[in-house]
């Protein structure tokens, strides 16, 4: 008997009565026989509808996953026959795009068991969603045995037969990381040329500050790309990655201002790179010159690149080369050393290949400003060499008569691909030049099949030879629209694609692999965000759909659309940093953990940055430095085993770090008169970490004592956010919040507040509308190397110094009472909270164990000096604690945002210095926006400075058993090295007098 059940209409009634007179006749049964037997079955069919399409839905979605689909889980079809003992239950596509898991396949399947008769009890039951049978749904990863992994979705090489195109030789191994990965990825859209209205333009709003084109960007670039390459992948990006507008090329076919190549002994060969006639139009610049061969073995002598920089500044480093025959070093002399990086010639050829980013100095240097090229030395090998590139540039791409005017770092995926060399047709021309648009979105996924090659080529030509990378998976990180009332999160979608090429990649790889990628990340960011942010966070479906940027790469490949820029409760999220380093932290969690399913290993997360840093004096040159491991509540792998040390000395980049096996390590200060300063990361086997804040030293010449600097400004955090019935939004003019590093993803302040404006289109956008003034402005946050500042004008005064975090300080790990003074650095320090979870300050200044430390301090005579933008503000409402802060530290708050030109006079016969305060947006200082005003909190006290626009008082200076010197902004925002040195220097003589 064979039963075929379909959602009830007449046609199907039909095809079911006849297809039952047919079996009928072919049985011998009669046909009233057969029609009984068919309403019984028939029944049982529609009760299974009923069960899944009334009950079942809802009980599926478990509450772990916080999941929301509008799509209602239904039932397609039901195929019943029990000449072959089978039950096949096809539900609609919806069901496919939920999380599954083997319990809740379990759980669907024992709910349609409890609604069939005992005598079928036993029928294979068989479930289908969206055309694949439901256990090809759950994810490896989440299969607990095994030999049960469906082997199917595991690509053609294995990681033994991978390798990386670039790696960095480090004194540890990422055994249990992303070894001999390499990854794909990008950063939503970028600056195009509309041919429609002849401009170029975003191709989403400006909305609450940011945009969609660059808020991915200010995830990619600081967190997510580093954090993938700490755990070993090599990483590649359509678009360019260093926001250096200077460019830097060193070639044998020409050269910028008068940069200059050395290699003897070469021949040149096929088509390689030419800067050739800039700006380009359709050329390819990677087949207008070309490439050399080296010697072999002894007849090898170094290439060396010698580029001449227009200014001082941080520059990232790209090679390009022919096809070789293995491994070179690349080693690059930098303002810190000199750093190796392994780059395998036969993978990667005729394109630009990242290695990383340095400090460099003007003009030309041949000890700490070069590339050279290194051969093995056991190794009969052809080595190649093409150009070298320092800094991202400016848009080199001609469309219509015009360039984009603008940093390359902005640009589309399809210009920085045109002049990397990826062919035109292929990959990044599609539609005759005539409609960027498109081209940009369509360029990324046939640039990851470039970038492999034969048989994973473009889709117009498999057979491409490209550039032979083995790419492990690809990833498209983008935000979307939507608005919901009520403060309700949008949240996270998740899109892949496997419907075409009978779904299977060219290796015969199913393109299920992309779901179980996608499944993974979403997964692994909505438990996460909950988890940390005590809120439930909005997991929307899997959909499988063929998006360009989903379908067209032939690897595993998940297009994420994190949440809505649109609606304002998503925003709060979007512009934290913690939140972007905690989303990409998941992002690269979910990536680990598919890799190392997909090729059986243990896998282990890179731990979290260490605190709890400090150094102090154990002899006359020599400091020890101490720091603690960070466990991750949300990771139990992630815990460190060995740490990195690094060491830079006054204003240079840092060394290549020291191992330590210890949470100390004793170091010894050569020079005086330098600041020595030092960073520290954590390692497993998983990675290393991101680093810790930089902790300074100096010994002075003949020091007239010593000074603690306690680093308190640890705050990175998003601007203030608003709301009421009729407006809401961003409101950067009262606090502009506080950029991890750099802020890359502010476009201006939001200008339209109303609740009721609506969108009319991209140049009118209504709520969140925001001005363009600092969209093409990379701007300093906090870059946690401040004490460096104080240092230097501290042993321009004469005094030796250590420092010391702050919580080091609250936890009575230091002994303060050796030092003169201690300068307490709170920048722009002060408490805030985490979105989704009020109830928990964060970043207050004052707490009962520092104001504990500091009396026990004051007591023994000790002198303070404390700065920054909220020192005032920041003291707590309740009287007891506010009147203990007025006793220790002698000042009270009179208001914040206390001046707009942030300039300061003295107004105290004890000090004679004036300056200005940083209020800018650039790359050297961070804008103090907020200034405090502060005054005397008695007789003692007298007010130093004013602030002229409005003559309130800027900064008090306190006589007695103890002195204190407070400013009501950040000492390292004062502009002027003299001026800085001046302000320390009189000071300290206040200090010393009796």
């Amino acid at each position: 008997m064979l039963c075929i059940f379909h959602s009830k209409s007449s046609k199907s009634i039909f095809r079911q009565s006849l297809l039952a007179m047919v079996i009928c006749c072919s049985s011998g049964v009669s046909y009233a026989q057969q029609l009984e037997r068919n309403q019984k079955t028939d029944q049982i069919c529609s009760n299974i509808k009923k069960m899944i399409d009334n009950r079942i839905a809802n009980e599926l979605v478990s509450f772990d996953f916080y999941y929301q689909n509008g799509k209602k889980i239904k039932v397609d079809s039901i195929l019943f026959s029990t000449k072959f003992d089978t039950l096949q239950v096809f539900c609609s596509s919806a069901m496919a795009e939920m999380p599954l898991r083997s319990s809740s396949v379990k759980q669907l399947k024992d709910s349609i068991v409890s609604v069939i008769p005992d005598s079928l009890k036993n029928i294979s039951l068989q479930l289908y969603a969206g055309g694949v049978e439901l256990n090809q749904l759950i994810p490896n990863f989440y299969v607990d045995d095994a030999k049960l992994y469906d082997k199917s979705k595991f690509a053609g090489l294995t990681r033994l037969q991978r390798k990386n195109v670039v790696s960095k030789p480090k004194p540890f191994d990422a055994i249990a990381g992303l070894e001999k990965s390499n990854i794909a990825l990008w950063n939503s859209h970028g600056w195009y040329y509309e041919q429609k209205l002849g401009r170029w333009e975003w191709q989403r709003a400006r909305l609450f500050t940011t945009l969609e084109d660059i808020s991915p960007t200010s995830f990619v670039i600081p967190y997510l790309a580093p954090m993938l390459e700490n755990a070993g992948a090599t990483v590649f990006l359509p678009r360019e990655r260093d926001w250096q507008s200077h460019e830097v090329i060193v070639d044998n076919n020409g050269s910028t201002g008068k940069s200059k190549l050395k290699a003897s002994k070469s021949t040149k060969k096929d088509q390689g790179f030419s800067i050739g006639e800039r700006p380009y139009t359709n050329e390819n610049p990677f087949k207008s010159g070309t490439y050399l061969e080296c010697g072999k073995k002894s007849k090898y002598k170094p290439v060396v690149y010698l580029p001449d920089f227009p200014e001082e500044g941080e520059y990232g480093v790209y090679v390009s080369y022919g096809k070789g025959s293995g491994e070179v070093t690349y080693r690059v002399f930098h303002t810190g050393g000199f750093t190796d990086f392994q780059v395998d010639q036969r993978m990667g050829y005729g394109t630009w290949i990242y290695l990383d980013k340095f400090l460099f100095r003007k003009g030309k240097n041949d000890e700490t400003g070069k590339v050279v090229i290194l051969a093995p030395k056991d190794k009969n090998q052809v080595v190649t060499a093409d150009a070298v590139r320092f800094g991202g540039g400016m848009g080199q791409i001609v469309r219509y008569g015009q360039t984009s005017g603008r940093a390359r770092f902005f640009e589309g995926a399809r210009y920085y691909l045109q002049a990397a060399g990826a062919p035109d047709t292929l990959v990044w021309s599609f539609h005759k030049g005539e409609d960027d648009y498109k081209d940009d979105y369509k360029s990324r996924g046939e640039w990851v099949n470039w970038l492999m090659g034969n048989p994973f080529g473009p889709s117009d030509h498999r057979e491409e030879k490209g550039l032979q990378v083995p790419v492990d998976l690809s990833f498209a990180f983008h935000t979307d629209a939507g608005i919901l009332p009520n403060d309700k999160i949008v949240g996270t979608l998740g899109i892949y694609s496997s419907i075409r090429d009978d779904r299977k990649f060219p290796d015969g790889q199913s393109k299920l692999a992309s779901r179980d990628l996608t499944d993974l990340i979403q997964t692994q960011i909505v438990d996460d965000l909950h988890r940390g942010y005590h809120n439930k966070w909005t997991r929307r479906g899997m959909w499988d759909s063929e998006y360009s940027e989903a379908y067209r790469p032939n690897v595993p490949t998940m297009l994420l659309e994190l949440l809505s820029h649109q609606n304002l409760t998503d925003v709060r999220y979007l512009l934290e940093p913690q939140f972007k380093f905690d989303v990409s932290r998941a992002i690269y969690k979910g990536m680990l953990r598919f890799i190392a399913t997909q090729n059986n290993y243990p896998y282990v997360v890179q731990p979290l940055p260490v605190d709890h840093l400090s150094a102090e004096f154990t002899s006359e040159k020599e400091i020890t430095l101490k720091w603690a491991a960070v466990a991750d509540s949300l990771e139990a792998t992630a815990m460190p085993d060995k740490y990195m040390v690094y060491t830079a000395i006054d204003d240079n980049g840092f060394d290549n770090g020291q191992l330590s096996t210890e949470t100390q390590m004793k170091i010894t200060i050569p020079q005086e008169g330098k600041v020595y300063r030092f960073k520290v990361t954590a390692v497993n086997q998983g990675g290393e970490s991101f680093p810790s804040e930089e902790i300074a030293v100096g010994i002075a010449a003949q020091s007239k004592g010593k000074v603690l600097i306690v680093n308190g400004f640890d705050r990175i955090d998003g601007p203030e956010v608003f709301e009421t019935d009729s407006l809401s939004g961003v409101m950067r003019q009262l606090d502009q919040g506080v950029a991890y590093r750099y802020d890359m993803c502010t476009v201006g302040d939001q200008y339209d507040f109303v609740r009721k404006s609506i969108w009319t289109d991209d140049d009118n956008p209504g709520l969140g509308a925001s001005y363009a003034d600092l969209e093409t402005t990379i701007f300093r946050g906090n870059t946690f190397d401040f004490a460096a500042v104080h240092g230097k004008s501290i042993l321009n005064a004469g005094y030796s110094f250590v420092t010391a975090s702050d919580e080091v300080m609250e936890d009575g790990l230091i002994d303060m009472n050796q030092y003169l003074a201690t300068d307490l650095l709170y920048g722009e320090e002060k408490t805030s909270s985490l979105p989704g979870d009020r109830s928990t300050p964060r970043y207050s200044i004052y707490n009962e164990k520092m104001l504990t430390a500091l009396e026990k301090y004051t007591q023994q005579g000790g002198n303070i000096f404390i700065s920054g933008s909220y020192i005032g503000t920041d003291m707590p409402h309740d009287t007891l604690t506010a009147n203990r802060i007025k006793r220790l530290l002698k000042f009270r708050w009179r208001t914040d945002h206390a001046v707009k030109n942030v300039n300061f006079v003295s107004v105290s016969p004890l000090f004679k210095f004036d300056g200005e305060v940083n209020t800018d947006y650039n790359l050297q200082q961070y804008p103090a926006e907020a200034p405090d005003a502060i005054e005397p909190a008695d007789k003692e006290g007298q007010t130093i400075l004013r602030y002229p626009e409005n003559n309130t008082s800027a900064a008090v200076a306190v006589p007695g058993k103890y002195k204190i010197v407070a400013f009501g902004f950040p000492f390292e925002c004062v502009k002027n090295q003299a001026t800085r040195d001046d302000i320390f220097r009189q000071i300290f003589d206040f200090f010393e007098k009796n």
